[in-house]
């Protein structure tokens, strides 16, 4: 149990992660739970109607929690509606402070967990040799803070591209790690804290099918399993655990940026770990050791994995729109029965992954007309087909369906 004495600081709890705490751990808000009749003398009911429902139709300032178990009885936790409220502070002092009771454990630990049901966190500890009292430099903190963010920001693309590599960050990828927080650091080998905000999962369990998680934890998920894959990999010496497939892993892009965090932040080494947040149970196969140490030989291992995989070709099924940028043939452009000779094009496309590149398009003698007849006036052509990179050129295979839109 708590000391009696024991201060309680509420600020650093939003009432919105309280609610979101409780509901994840059986809370439920009285409204929605099973009703607690309770026999009252006709005075006391009189009192009750006037104050808590109120003559003028005020509403009630507070929210009633209920914690039902088998063989526990009920137990009752009241929050403030708002922040406005007069009592909002002690309110939420004495739900922290019933929680630490209830859970025989120390207030200071509650705000922890109930912060923690909005985020999913990434913690990473740098070695005691980079630590002087307590602190570390501030170099050493920018390169961390830097490096983390492109590997969130690689491993969200990836996520959303699951390919051997990218070209360009997803703006999508880069606004969710602009949206990470920097929590606070730990003692014990100096520790960062990332949160990765996670939305609330507000959609019911229905016939025990387990939601979908959103993004954010889809990414944190990514990278833990990432991580798992890179110590697995050095443990069997086996490059090919990395390169296997990027479906579910971490792609050239991400393996180079978590050598470039851990290269650039503590060299000899760094620990990794992750806490999930309890309102989306975290997938099983992510790696069931809590802490992911990590050295020399991993940088060394996630290079080799990159290089590999930007030698594997990208390819992937395209609709491209754009003007036609060049025309190149050595044959007849109005002869349709001929097919001897090249007939090239290059559209200009803007990708929303790639930015605007050119790609290269071989035609038929009909198609080529067509392509003709949009670079003649200056209009788009839509052309499908399967997109590849091939050195440093992007080509369009297999064209087909191509038109002039209106």
């Amino acid at each position: 149990m708590r000391s009696p004495n024991t201060r309680i600081d509420p600020s650093g709890v939003p009432l919105g992660l309280m609610r979101r705490y409780l509901s994840a751990h059986g809370w439920r808000r009285l409204t929605d739970a099973r009703p607690r009749p309770i026999a009252l003398p006709d005075g006391y009911e009189q009192i009750r109607r006037q104050v808590i429902e109120g003559r003028t139709n005020v509403r009630r300032n507070f929210e009633t929690y209920v914690l039902f178990g088998d063989g526990v009885e009920d137990v009752e936790i009241i929050l403030p509606r708002d922040t406005n409220t007069p009592d909002y502070r002690a309110r939420m002092e004495t739900a922290i402070g019933a929680l630490s009771d209830l859970q025989d454990r120390p207030p200071d630990q509650i705000i922890i967990e109930v912060r923690a049901v909005g985020f999913d966190l990434v913690q990473s500890r740098i070695p005691d040799e980079l630590v002087r009292n307590e602190t570390i430099h501030l170099l050493t903190a920018a390169e961390y803070v830097s490096g983390v963010k492109g590997l969130l920001a690689a491993t969200a693309t990836t996520e959303m591209e699951p390919t051997p590599y990218f070209l360009r960050m997803r703006k999508e990828a880069i606004d969710y790690a602009d949206g990470c927080q920097f929590g606070h650091t730990y003692r014990g080998s100096f520790g960062f804290t990332v949160e990765s905000p996670v939305s609330p999962n507000s959609a019911p369990a229905l016939f025990d099918i387990q939601q979908p998680p959103p993004f954010e934890r889809r990414v944190v998920q990514r990278l833990a399993r990432g991580i798992g894959h890179i110590v697995e990999a050095v443990r069997r010496e086996d490059v090919a655990i990395l390169t296997g497939d990027v479906r579910t892993g971490l792609n050239a892009n991400a393996y180079e940026h978590f050598a470039d965090l851990v290269d650039e932040t503590a060299r000899t080494g760094m620990t990794f770990s992750f806490s999930f947040s309890p309102e989306w149970p975290p997938e099983a196969d992510l790696p069931a050791r809590t802490d992911l140490q990590v050295g020399p030989r991993h940088v060394e291992i996630t290079r080799d994995a990159a290089r590999s995989l930007r030698t594997t070709p990208t390819t992937r099924p395209e609709v491209l729109f754009g003007r036609v940028v060049r025309l190149h043939t050595e044959a007849d452009p109005s002869d349709l029965i001929t097919t001897a000779g090249d007939r090239e094009v290059v559209v200009q496309w803007s990708a929303e992954d790639l930015g605007d590149i050119q790609v290269r398009v071989l035609l038929s003698p009909p198609d080529y007309l067509v392509a003709i007849e949009a670079h003649r006036s200056g209009r788009p052509i839509r052309v499908a087909g399967t997109l590849e990179r091939k050195g440093r050129r992007w080509v369009l295979s297999n064209p087909a369906g191509i038109s002039i839109p209106e």
